[in-house]
């Protein structure tokens, strides 16, 4: 497996570009609902896996709002081919092999013992799947990494949405469930929990349907009906219209 090995060099190069890009290709990134609070262990972050981006949508929740060393686990074959990420957080898994799979749950449980703390993000689906895709599921992975656990941690999911609304691109919508302190050796109601994570995401559509916006952690650069609005007003200003 590929281990992480994170590099404040390739974070200082990492964040700002990151930051350009979630700007540049997104209209806005909204939170939902507050952000829990966290006990003083190590968080095990459990997020829908549902576009190409959630990756780095979870290290502009590092930056923005977790603000610990944070490792996100990712498939051998991608991260081989870009290992540039293991140097921001990225470790890897290897589903088609049973040995290179048990490697990885155990180095996320050592990740999770470490005395700084950090973030270690697993996506519980374990690929890229449709939004709307239920059941979600999850692995069992998670369960096993929690068995052998010596240390408690916090436990949090979060939902992550694409929306095309009133702009050209898509708004970001992001909200937490509420954190679980998982006190050591203790066993996961795997479908009880992917049963909650999916009424998480329903929380999230209904808010999105009802219109609620959230606290807008980070806004894009103008799109092109804002520009056109912009000119509008501008035309008639200059032309007296009110």
């Amino acid at each position: 497996m590929i281990k992480a090995s994170i590099s404040p060099l390739h974070e200082a190069i990492f964040s700002p570009y990151i930051r350009h890009l979630l700007k540049k290709h997104f209209n806005a990134i909204h939170l939902l609902g507050a952000v829990p609070a966290f006990a003083d262990y190590s968080i095990l972050l459990l997020p829908n896996h549902s576009s190409w981006w959630d990756g780095f949508f979870i290290h502009f929740l590092k930056v923005k709002i977790l603000k610990r060393p944070t490792y996100l686990m990712m498939l051998e074959e991608q991260l081989s081919k870009n290992r540039f990420f293991s140097h921001v957080g990225a470790y890897s898994i290897n589903p088609s092999s049973a040995r290179s799979n048990l490697q990885s749950l155990s180095y996320s449980r050592d990740l999770l013992q470490r005395a700084d703390k950090p973030v270690v993000c697993i996506f519980p689906q374990g690929e890229l799947l449709p939004w709307s895709v239920r059941p979600l599921g999850y692995k069992r992975g998670i369960d096993l990494i929690l068995r052998k656990m010596t240390v408690p941690l916090n436990r949090c999911q979060v939902a992550f949405k694409c929306e095309f609304l009133a702009a050209q691109r898509a708004d970001v919508f992001v909200k937490f469930a509420d954190n679980h302190v998982v006190e050591p050796g203790k066993r996961l109601d795997i479908f009880g929990l992917e049963k909650e994570h999916a009424q998480l995401l329903d929380s999230v559509n209904s808010e999105i349907g009802h219109g609620v916006q959230g606290h807008i952690l980070l806004a894009g650069k103008k799109s092109v009906n804002e520009s056109f609005e912009a000119l509008r007003r501008k035309i008639g200003f200059l032309r007296g219209e009110k």
